[in-house]
């Protein structure tokens, strides 16, 4: 949870402009939630002080490194997916996957 002062800090910034935020990290590396998870961390920060129902983000690089080609996505899921998939990963189900598939209704290649 951010900190009252970085609430107030932050507050004029738009939940468009933290979306390209996002767009700009991940077309400068597609991996940098993996790479940089500190700078990953504080654009999860953002998402969740201006869009605080959001529970998931998806930003899918073409890997062109142009933000114009990076699809950014939100969703809230509710209390009883989320549950479900803890559930499952408290009984060491639950990979990417199939995170993937409860989430964006994503089949993996």
């Amino acid at each position: 949870m951010m900190h009252p002062l970085e609430e107030d800090r932050f507050s004029a910034l738009s939940a468009d402009y933290i979306a390209q935020l996002g767009k700009e990290m991940f077309a400068e590396d597609p991996q940098a939630h993996r790479k940089n998870a500190e700078r990953a961390r504080r654009l999860a920060y953002l998402i969740q002080l201006k869009m605080p129902r959001i529970n998931a983000a998806s930003f899918l690089a073409a890997g062109d490194g142009d933000p114009a080609h990076v699809d950014a996505a939100f969703k809230s899921l509710n209390a009883l997916v989320m549950g479900a998939m803890y559930e499952q990963q408290m009984r060491g189900q639950l990979d990417a996957a199939k995170v993937d598939y409860e989430v964006w209704r994503r089949m993996a290649a």
